[in-house]
């Protein structure tokens, strides 16, 4: 459910949404572990605030680029449930992480710090490397200073552990992920994966390089054959050509461990039957090479634009 407030003093919008904790929408506060605000300013960007809703205290404070382009710029920080920092990070103008981001424990200690060294060419940001600083244990003990000895790093439920020399892993490296539905063993020489092994609940092992380490899906020929087939295929609808209608419908949709496209939706439309005839022509369109993980075939969440224009 979207909540719009019209600030007419300010001349801003605001929009607000109940997620669950999985952020998925609910729809309304009674049922949502968090809120989140969206406050269009005048200079187009987009102030993010998340709030528990239990406690009403910060989850999440950051700022898009505009209400379309959704991406983090300038700093970014968030909050445990208890109130303690999480994380702080800072994005450039085009939604890079770079400069110095800093992780903590559930009790305020400093767990992580990597530094993400940059460069802007033509306007765009590229960060150059990823060096690792710190890592301490939760009782604030220091067990790698300077890009050197052992780190444990947890990414959204997903653990990784090892050593690290001179800012590069290296030696053995364990960990689990998705869920932990999978555990992993990798070698590590100077920083580059040599070898890596999954192995999931029932024993079936999977086994990677730095080259199928982590994929994603591809559609067969590319994604430019995929939208060769949309725009030869997409049948528009006749209200919208009375209508005139011109602009672009976004869809999304997930690839499954099979590369069968499911999910299919439409995320924002433009009328007039539009959207169903995206999802249409998207359901006629071939099965994709799945994305993968550690060498194992994964689901993963795609988004894709189909811009309508009948006088081209």
């Amino acid at each position: 459910m979207i909540c719009m407030n019209s600030m007419i003093g300010y001349s801003q919008l605001q929009f607000t949404t109940y997620h669950d904790k999985e952020g998925k929408e609910t729809k309304s506060r009674e049922n949502a572990y968090y809120v989140k605000t969206l406050t269009i300013k005048d200079d187009s960007s987009v102030d993010v605030r998340e709030e528990y809703s239990s406690t009403n205290s910060i989850k999440l404070i950051g700022t898009f680029k505009d209400f379309k382009n959704k991406f983090y710029i300038g700093p970014k920080l968030e909050a445990y449930e208890n109130g303690k920092i999480k994380l702080k990070q800072l994005y450039s103008h085009d939604g890079v992480l770079i400069d110095t981001a800093y992780y903590y424990h559930k009790n305020g200690k400093l767990k992580l710090a990597f530094s993400y060294p940059y460069k802007v060419n033509n306007e765009k940001t590229t960060v150059t490397d990823t060096l690792i600083l710190v890592y301490s244990d939760s009782t604030g003990k220091r067990l790698l200073s300077d890009g050197n000895g052992l780190a444990e790093i947890d990414i959204n439920s997903d653990l990784e552990r090892g050593q690290y020399k001179n800012h590069k892993r290296i030696g053995i490296w364990t960990g689990e992920f998705l869920g932990g539905k999978y555990t992993f063993s990798e070698n590590y020489i100077n920083g580059k994966l040599e070898s890596g092994k999954s192995i999931d609940s029932i024993g079936h092992e999977y086994t990677y390089t730095e080259k199928n380490f982590m994929t994603p899906p591809d559609y067969p020929g590319g994604i430019h054959v995929l939208r060769n087939f949309i725009g030869q295929n997409y049948k528009y609808p006749k209200e919208a050509i009375l209508n005139r209608v011109k602009g672009t419908v976004r869809t999304s949709f997930v690839i499954d461990r099979d590369g069968k496209m499911t999910e299919i939706k439409v995320v924002e439309d433009l009328g007039f039957g539009t959207g169903e005839a995206a999802i249409q022509v998207l359901k006629r369109a071939k099965k994709w090479s799945p994305g993968i993980m550690r060498g194992v075939p994964v689901r993963v969440a795609y988004a894709l634009p189909i811009r309508l224009d009948l006088t081209r």
